[in-house]
């Protein structure tokens, strides 16, 4: 039996149907409670009368599906969960030095002068470029501003809770 190959330039893939032609819905990448009770219902009817199925495997089904859609509505308050601490830990970076990882330029760093959301999630901005934070690599905290002026040491010490406990020497 021949097998004819398939066409590897893209010239034969149809993106749309044409004038006159059915076009099929794309296929639900899960299932809902509707779909379980539809399939469900189908496996009842369509049963063999002289061999039901067993209720063991009916409560079987039902508790695999309970159990999927606890998986599932846990997994949606873990990813709401790690979203809403991004966001908390987002204002952590403003002023910070840091390295980021970008695909084109390589390592980049610098000070986070913004944050902003991008796609629901927080982003910094970095010289006036936008990153996500999961590209950071390195985090430094900005050193202190430090006077302008000299401060005289005896004033610190003598305003000091422990000024006894202290000497300043010349």
């Amino acid at each position: 039996m021949n097998i004819a190959p398939l066409a590897s330039d893209s010239s034969s893939i149809k993106k749309s149907p044409s004038a006159g032609e059915t076009s099929f819905p794309t296929p639900k990448q899960t299932l809902d409670a509707d779909d379980f009770m539809k399939i469900l219902m189908t496996q009842l009817t369509a049963q063999d009368p002289m061999n039901p199925m067993k209720d063991t495997e009916f409560i079987a089904q039902m508790a695999n599906f309970s159990s999927l859609e606890q998986m599932r509505t846990l997994s949606q308050s873990f990813t709401s969960y790690s979203n809403d601490q991004k966001m908390a830990a987002a204002p952590s970076y403003l002023g910070c030095e840091v390295t980021v990882k970008d695909a084109a330029e390589g390592d980049i760093t610098g000070v986070v002068e913004a944050i902003t959301l991008k796609e629901g999630a927080p982003a910094l901005v970095i010289n006036g470029k936008t990153y996500e934070t999961n590209l950071i690599t390195d985090i430094r905290r900005p050193l202190p501003i430090l006077p302008a002026t000299p401060v005289d040491p005896t004033l610190l010490v003598a305003n000091s809770p422990t000024a006894e406990t202290l000497e300043v020497q010349p």
